[in-house]
């Protein structure tokens, strides 16, 4: 009698944390069955959504950036294009379950001394990502960090 006791409350407190969870979280998870984009923006709620300054060269940001991709499982440049100073960068992401390819564009502007990366991703197909592309870009802005110090 013990026993089923201490299971139903065990059971019971599972039940209560998810679904406080899925309350607690029900905007991004409606986000992600709903959108199928993401944007690096100054005025981004989450950090890794805005805008990074690299002091590097647009040039030079980009060969770093084409480098990374090379040694990413998934990723792929689709095509490069650079014009008055600024560089652009088309990269794809194929996702792992599904093969679904994301398409991520890169726009490098010279500022000052070094190099505003802004960027967006998107899926080809379906109207929800589940976060997909915020995550895409989130790596690319981990990134930034870590090699390029922005």
């Amino acid at each position: 009698m013990r026993r089923r006791r201490i299971t139903t409350t065990i059971m019971i407190l599972v039940v209560m944390f998810t679904g406080g969870w899925i309350m607690w979280n029900f905007k991004s998870i409606l986000r992600g069955l709903t959108t199928n984009r993401a944007t690096l923006e100054a005025d981004s709620a989450d950090p890794m959504l805005r805008p990074r300054e690299i002091s590097l060269t647009p040039t030079d940001t980009a060969d770093r950036i084409e480098t990374w991709v090379k040694t990413r499982s998934g990723w792929g440049v689709e095509s490069r294009s650079d014009q008055n100073g600024s560089v652009k960068l088309h990269l794809t992401r194929t996702t792992r379950a599904f093969r679904f390819v994301d398409d991520i564009h890169i726009t490098l502007s010279p500022v000052g001394d070094g190099t505003e990366l802004n960027a967006h991703s998107q899926s080809r197909i379906g109207k929800g990502d589940l976060g997909q592309n915020a995550r895409n870009l989130k790596e690319l802005t981990r990134w930034s960090e870590v090699v390029c110090g922005s």
